[in-house]
């Protein structure tokens, strides 16, 4: 029987005892990782929401439609339209005739203050069929001087928030009764009237400095800004 080398043997042996070793090592287990916990879910509608929904509840949905024309017109309300807004929009320069203007008559064709369009801009918004004390809302009347121009009728659900600051438009509000004042950031009486589908809310009366002071009640509600300029108006508590 052959020798093996002694150097072989040696390796062998040192090999068997590494083997050894590494067998009987053992290995720390991990910690658990701690997972981030999850972020909170919640399905409580925003003001905004909270808002939409009681416009549709109070005054009703249906699909915005829009209607071009030229000059003198009217466009009558379908049933399901009797309270909502309408953005018109100009051709540039109308203003240079007195009659340009729109404005929003009942079933019976009494003229129906909330729903009158009379602006120097090119585009303007406001919520007609507000008030229950004027009946339904029966057709808007363009004037023979407004130009070409075009309208679209929404529901009211579809305003958006009152901002800060804006221009001739309908708003949804939905937040607190605060003191509030309305004043031009140029030129020219801001007039705002608010309602709550209840009740006509003359909340805020045009003053003779220019600007409309009152009380914001609390909402929802909606809200008419008129303008007398182009210029824009900003909204504070003082």
């Amino acid at each position: 029987m052959k020798r093996l080398p002694s150097i072989l043997v040696a390796g062998v042996v040192v090999a068997v005892a590494l083997s050894g070793c590494q067998a009987e090592e053992t290995v720390a287990p991990l910690p658990p990782t701690s997972a981030s916990p999850a972020p909170a879910k919640t399905d409580e509608p925003t003001a905004q929401e909270s808002a939409q929904a009681w416009a549709d509840e109070t005054f009703g949905t249906f699909e915005a439609f829009t209607v071009t024309g030229n000059g003198a017109d009217e466009i009558v309300f379908p049933d399901d339209a009797k309270s909502g807004f309408y953005t018109i929009t100009w051709a540039p320069g109308h203003w240079v005739n007195e009659d340009s203007y729109a404005q929003v008559y009942g079933e019976d064709g009494t003229f129906h203050e909330a729903g009158t369009t009379d602006y120097q801009g090119d585009a303007a918004s406001v919520a007609y069929g507000l008030d229950p004390t004027d009946g339904p809302a029966g057709w808007i009347g363009v004037e023979a001087g407004a130009g070409g121009w075009s309208i679209t009728v929404s529901p009211i659900s579809a305003l958006p928030a009152l901002p800060e600051t804006g221009g001739y438009d309908a708003y949804l509000y939905a937040g607190a009764e605060q003191p509030v004042v309305f004043s031009s950031t140029n030129s020219g009486r801001v007039n705002v009237r608010q309602f709550n589908g209840i009740n006509p809310t003359d909340s805020i009366l045009p003053q003779e400095d220019f600007t409309a002071v009152g009380t914001l009640l609390a909402g929802p509600s909606i809200v008419n800004v008129q303008l007398e300029s182009v210029s824009p108006w900003r909204r504070s508590t003082n």
